[in-house]
């Protein structure tokens, strides 16, 4: 469980993040501790909390070892990509939660092995939720007080940024509704889509854990719980429900102006054909004069087509009296 410096693979095959770890303990925190520590502390009976990120299989192993973790919790950790859940291996209770990457646009799955003796989190990807925690050292003094303090201190830090990731997917919702009621395009519409499809995915997410949330109550069992403990499970339980619903909001606002882009693009499109008919009703009664006194008939040519006059009269006068009396038609009837 030593920690070392990131290193890269080679040219072309990508970068790998080697394992770090963090034990948190009385009043030290240990970046890269040895194996002996933990198992100094755990016979010690004091508390600690162990964090790690980018486990490999081979340290999970050692650590099942050590704090006797069930061998179906220890699969699920080696393989992650598991839903939110809570299962309780005796006295030990697993349970796996989501937080958000430094971006703030990925979930970051975070399993949490939790008992009044020790408090371990492993992690895939970077967590700020987490290293802010480390940073506050107020896990292990609730570890020996009120673990379940302890746990519900550590949830409440994945799900706090949340509310300002959806804080800014409204924001930007605002901006883009702006937008399409002054003038839609295929970008808005994508730009809508793709926010949508993030709050699906992050709702999804997030909905299997608030579903399992009554299993909470099932913690209660576990050494170190208090008469009080419920009361934190409980608040866990109302972020899940609140995180889901904003995030449902979010997907619902996104079909709403969906549905309003659509609707505004086609009152454009028959706006425009409306303005195309009017020009080409103006010019239907136009082109059959131009058709009509442009026959070769001898009465046309050689008597009513004869002079300036009849230029002034025939071509001009009738194609404009042609186009005025079409125009007023065509306001009066509300066609423009």
């Amino acid at each position: 469980m030593s920690d070392t410096a990131p290193h890269t693979r080679g040219a072309g095959a990508g970068a790998e993040t080697a394992p770090r770890t963090w034990i948190d303990y009385g009043t030290d925190v240990v970046e890269g501790p040895p194996p002996s520590l933990v198992g100094q502390l755990i016979e010690a009976g004091e508390p600690f909390w162990l964090d790690i990120e980018n486990p490999t299989g081979e340290i999970i192993d050692q650590l099942a070892v050590r704090l006797e973790l069930h061998p179906l919790a220890v699969e699920d950790s080696k393989q992650f990509g598991q839903q939110g859940k809570v299962q309780i291996y005796d006295s030990v209770a697993m349970m796996v939660g989501f937080g958000l990457d430094p971006q703030m646009r990925k979930p970051v799955e975070v399993h949490c092995y939790y008992t009044n003796r020790f408090l371990i989190t492993l992690h895939r990807a970077p967590s700020p939720a987490l290293d802010a925690l480390r940073r506050d050292r107020s896990v292990p003094p609730l570890l020996a007080d009120d673990p379940v303090r302890a746990l519900h201190r550590l949830v409440s830090s994945l799900h706090a940024a949340f509310p300002a990731f959806v804080l800014k997917l409204d924001e930007r919702l605002d901006t883009l509704e702006q937008r399409v009621l002054r003038e839609a395009d295929d970008d808005d519409l994508s730009q809508i889509t793709a926010i949508r499809h993030q709050a699906a995915a992050m709702r999804q997410t997030l909905t299997p854990g608030r579903d399992t949330t009554a299993r909470m109550a099932r913690v209660m069992s576990l050494p170190g719980a208090t008469p009080d403990s419920h009361l934190y499970l409980e608040d866990l339980s109302d972020e899940l429900l609140r995180i889901v619903a904003d995030l449902t909001a979010i997907e619902e606002r996104c079909i709403t102006l969906l549905g309003l882009q659509a609707s505004l693009s086609g009152n454009h499109l028959a706006v425009v054909s409306r303005r195309l008919a009017a020009v080409a009703t103006i010019f239907l009664p136009i082109s059959f004069l131009a058709g009509f006194f442009g026959e070769n008939f001898n009465v046309l040519t050689g008597t009513a087509e004869k002079g300036t006059a009849a230029f002034w009269i025939l071509s001009i006068g009738l194609t404009m009296a042609c186009i005025l009396v079409t125009t007023f038609i065509l306001k009066r009837r509300r066609w423009t």
